[in-house]
């Protein structure tokens, strides 16, 4: 083989490694009313604006350079509003699932204890009740290895589930025993669940990075996050999988009543908000400053005067009847 036609065929099997079809992969992030998911959001695609609030379900997507071509890799990310309130949005399922693999992000507020076992376990049977996740549940046990000395007493979310507790800087203020109990619990539930746990403060610069870190890792498999604290008195840091049952203060050996009891130990602390979590107003967009539209918002006060004047002549026309 000539010089030139080693030359040709190398050019060719790198053309052939640089226009693969770019990787894609799906985040779905949800959580609690303004916990900051889309501050969030913006920090993991280094966008330096004012969040604005998300009233039902955003998308935008995140591009990165891949390690094995030139063709960049694509993160879907889907953002719900409102909590709970609007996961009916979800039940296109195709929209999430089809573009590579799933993963959910929730976000909790550590600042409302009263309202957090609620709104979390409210999501996550939302979630896979709206996504139809159990169609693709026989893929979820394979992320626990098999010599996993807790693999039997673990039940994995069908899909990779990341658990960030937000707010992290008000909840550090919390007397010790409010946080050793609330922290407790979620490392059992994320334990069981085989799910990432942590926390997160937007005005913390290193938990900034390290939840960027974590997105990263699933959005594009960067590394996995390798840093674990399981110290109340810090920010919790304990990747899927790490996790011990027996090293969870207060749990011990798990048994299949355990979640039982942990919900009884964590609303009987921190009794739930029940009128919060079953509100369902929400608050007028109109009056928010982030959607104001001169033209929209003149054309909508002529109609409202417009209606006023109708109403108005009604009444008028129903006394002269009268």
């Amino acid at each position: 083989m000539s010089l030139r036609d080693t030359a040709i065929n190398l050019a060719r099997e790198q053309t052939q490694k640089t226009t693969k079809v770019p990787h894609q992969k799906t985040l779905l992030i949800v959580g609690s009313k303004s916990v900051g998911k889309t501050t969030l959001i913006n920090g993991f695609l280094d966008r330096n604006e004012p969040a604005k609030k998300t009233l039902t379900l955003d998308y935008t997507f995140a591009r990165k350079t891949s390690s094995h071509s030139i063709t960049k890799d694509i993160s879907h990310l889907w953002e719900l509003g409102g909590g709970a309130l609007f996961t009916s949005l979800l039940a296109n399922r195709n929209s999430f699932t089809s573009y590579g693999p799933l993963t959910v992000v929730l976000m909790l507020d550590l600042s409302e204890l009263g309202q957090l076992w609620n709104c979390l376990e409210s999501l996550l049977d939302s979630i896979k009740r709206s996504l139809s996740l159990a169609v693709i549940n026989h893929e979820a046990g394979q992320r626990v290895p098999e010599d996993h000395p807790d693999k039997l007493f673990m039940d994995p979310f069908p899909t990779p589930l990341i658990i960030i507790g937000g707010k992290y800087d008000i909840f550090q203020e919390y007397e010790p025993e409010k946080r050793k109990i609330a922290c407790r619990c979620l490392r059992y539930i994320s334990h069981i669940l085989c799910a990432t746990l942590v926390f997160y403060s937007s005005k913390d610069a290193a938990l900034v990075k390290r939840a960027k870190d974590v997105l990263n890792h699933h959005a594009f498999e960067s590394p996995q996050l390798k840093t674990i604290c399981q110290d109340y008195n810090k920010a919790v840091c304990v990747p899927a999988g790490s996790d011990l049952f027996e090293s969870i203060e207060g749990v011990g050996a798990a048994t299949k009543y355990s979640l039982d009891k942990l919900r009884h130990v964590y609303t009987t602390h921190f009794p739930q908000d029940e009128s919060k979590v079953a509100s369902t107003m929400l608050e007028d967009p109109v009056s928010d400053p982030n959607f104001r539209e001169p033209l929209i918002d003149a054309l909508r006060r002529q109609k409202d005067e417009e209606l006023e004047r109708y109403c108005q002549e009604m009444e008028r026309r129903e006394k002269r009847t009268l």
